[in-house]
């Protein structure tokens, strides 16, 4: 964007004329601080000189005081209303204070009185844009390159308008035309680089931000985009290398900050992402999407109450962030904080902008709790509320789980209405029942286990697998299942329901062993999941000396593993075979109590024999009674 402020150079007299020409030298040469002076003396001998006081006012300009300057302009416009550079630069001065408005009319009167003054209707364009009137911006834009066709600025702010119109393909022949115009303009390639990235371009995008930073590489906004396209094409390393120059070149790029959490958070360098968003969040406090980021960052390494506090204060500032939404209900339901829960839903359940998707999912969380407390008609109503999802195709992995959370419950409540006598043992011990959506089979059923009558409360840790309480250090799922534990009277009998995830073909061991790691041993990688499970479990049974059952794992339908290969499917059934079989040496070897899911549900070559099964993955409650 072209700026040009005239120093005037026809003289006023003998004396000042000699004088101002000297001054104007001085002022060139960059001899400011001589310059001003030799101003104030002519002022002082004719304070109404004109291009005195322009040639004053673009000092200011350029000493960072543009109030001055404009005070100046418009001095210098009095004396000498008809000279076109002295509304030129009035308006110059006006639109870098972001006065759009008062800058308009003085471009305006700039052309009216020099109609080839192409940098005056370029800097009106300029200003129309400043004020989000495009359409307007665009004719003076064209104006100015019909007046000068190889005008590069203006080519390149005419491609901006275009570009935020969506008007691609136009804005890249003006762009093309600026190269063609100027050949040293890095901004123009940069332009280009975002319209090739939206239009799925990434190769051609990254070529273009490449070229912006060879002719510049001292722009962090070139870093910047570049690292996005980085991003996006799986590059990670590419990406964090670029966003960490763009941070370097400009500290106080909170985008950059936020972002480069993001590639770190993705690749599982959580210390690092956390230290981004907090420098994020340091440079610009009200960043809300940088509060929710942290928050998930906080999720991932087991910091709960951090991650709640962080996820809140980003809705605090913009209610209006979908995903945030979802962490803070599913960290509130994973820490049994029913109250905030509560309260949460009534806020997002009102809000116009939350997706019907999600707004089910909530009604779902509600169904859940409602389950799981033994509050069937609350069950059923949450379910009722949330009934349209069954009738819609479900996008991606979060849909299909939630349909599936949803037809789970509604086949448990219906089995409930219709065999309500099974439920019938309100006055027994309490069994807590911790695990995935295995769990929630068998909650508020009588369970005997040795001369002990109990009733089963389940406890859901929503897609939980033993790998990830097998895992070292601390994670989400290990506190969400010390959250799940910590109201326990020591001594409970609680029984863990961890492994089924883990042994599907589509996720969990046997589909990482296929992806990336079939250059070990299947059985180890088995063995390794169920020890680390084990030994989180030992160390819980000695701390609250809890009685521990360990619940075994299903085996698989037919229907879920008839898409494999002969050699594939026997390598695949070896994993539920190998983790029930580790399960129950380990559950003799403690002590503890095996609930032997596998055996009860195994025919031939360790498929099911499809008795048990209320759907894919899922048993029948009465399937309890027969384990115990």
């Amino acid at each position: 964007k072209k700026k040009q402020r005239h120093l005037a150079s026809r003289k006023a007299g003998p004396d000042l004329g000699q004088t101002l020409a000297s001054a104007i030298r001085c002022h060139q040469a960059g001899n400011l601080k001589q310059a001003a002076g030799i101003y104030d003396q002519i002022l002082a001998i004719a304070p109404h000189h004109a291009e005195t006081l322009n040639a004053k006012a673009i000092l200011a300009c350029q000493r960072g005081q543009p109030l001055v300057a404009v005070e100046l302009f418009q001095q210098a416009i009095r004396s000498d209303p008809g000279k076109a550079a002295y509304h030129f630069n009035l308006g110059n001065a006006c639109k870098d204070l972001g006065r759009f408005a008062e800058a308009i009319p003085c471009y305006e009167e700039a052309f009216r009185l020099k109609p080839d003054y192409a940098e005056a209707m370029n800097n009106l364009g300029t200003a129309l844009k400043g004020q989000e009137r495009l359409a307007e911006a665009i004719v003076a834009y064209e104006k100015a390159v019909r007046l000068k066709p190889d005008y590069a600025e203006a080519l390149f702010n005419l491609a901006t308008c275009l570009h935020s119109l969506q008007r691609l393909p136009e804005a890249i022949v003006c762009l093309q035309h600026a190269m063609a115009a100027k050949e040293n303009f890095p901004e123009v390639y940069n332009c280009l680089g975002n319209i090739f990235q939206e239009q799925g371009k990434p190769d051609a995008a990254i070529t273009c931000f490449q070229h912006a930073l060879r002719l510049n590489p001292e722009v962090a906004e070139f870093h910047f985009n570049l690292a996005k396209t980085f991003n996006e094409q799986g590059r990670f390393n590419e990406a964090i290398d670029c966003y960490q120059k763009a941070v370097e070149l400009a500290p106080g790029l909170a985008p950059a900050h936020n972002n480069l959490g993001n590639v770190l958070k993705g690749i599982g360098r959580l210390s690092e992402a956390i230290t981004s968003y907090n420098l994020a969040l340091q440079v610009c406090p009200d960043y809300a999407i940088a509060y929710g980021n942290l928050g998930d960052a906080l999720t991932q390494i087991g910091d709960l109450n951090g991650a709640i506090a962080h996820c809140q204060k980003a809705l605090e500032l913009d209610p209006d962030i979908p995903e945030v939404y979802m962490l803070l209900a599913a960290l509130l339901f994973m820490t049994r904080a029913w109250a905030q829960l509560e309260q949460l839903l009534a806020t997002t359940l009102a809000n116009p902008t939350l997706s019907t998707p999600n707004k089910e999912w909530f009604m779902i969380q509600q169904a859940l709790r409602a389950w799981m407390t033994d509050d069937l008609a609350k069950c059923n109503e949450h379910l009722q509320a949330a009934v349209s999802i069954q009738h819609r195709q479900p996008q991606g992995k979060n849909e299909t789980s939630r349909l599936s959370y949803y037809c789970l419950l509604k086949k448990l409540a219906d089995y409930r209405t219709a065999s309500p006598q099974f439920y019938d043992n309100k006055d027994a011990l309490a069994a807590f029942m911790i695990g995935d959506s295995h769990c929630l089979s068998f909650a508020n059923l009588p369970l005997r286990l040795g001369d002990t009558a109990y009733k089963v409360t389940a406890r859901l840790v929503i897609g939980c697998k033993a790998y990830h309480l097998a895992k070292e250090g601390h994670n989400f799922y290990k506190e969400a299942l010390h959250r799940n534990i910590a109201d326990l009277a020591d001594n409970s009998t609680v029984i863990l329901a961890f492994g089924e995830i883990d042994c599907r073909t589509n996720e969990g061991i046997y589909h990482a062993w296929m992806k990336k790691f079939q250059h070990r041993s299947l059985e180890a990688m088995v063995r390794e999941v169920v020890d680390g499970y084990v030994a989180l479990i030992a160390e819980i049974q000695q701390a609250r000396k809890f009685r521990i059952v360990l619940f075994g794992v299903p085996a698989p339908l037919l229907s879920k593993v008839a898409h494999l290969a002969p050699d594939a499917m026997a390598a695949y059934l070896s994993v539920p075979r190998l983790f029930n079989d580790c399960l129950r040496k380990h559950a003799g070897k403690n002590g503890w109590k095996f609930l032997d899911a596998y055996a009860l549900t195994c025919a031939d070559k360790g498929l099911s024999n499809n008795r048990h099964h209320m759907d894919d993955h899922h048993l029948y409650p009465a399937a309890l009674a027969l384990l115990a």
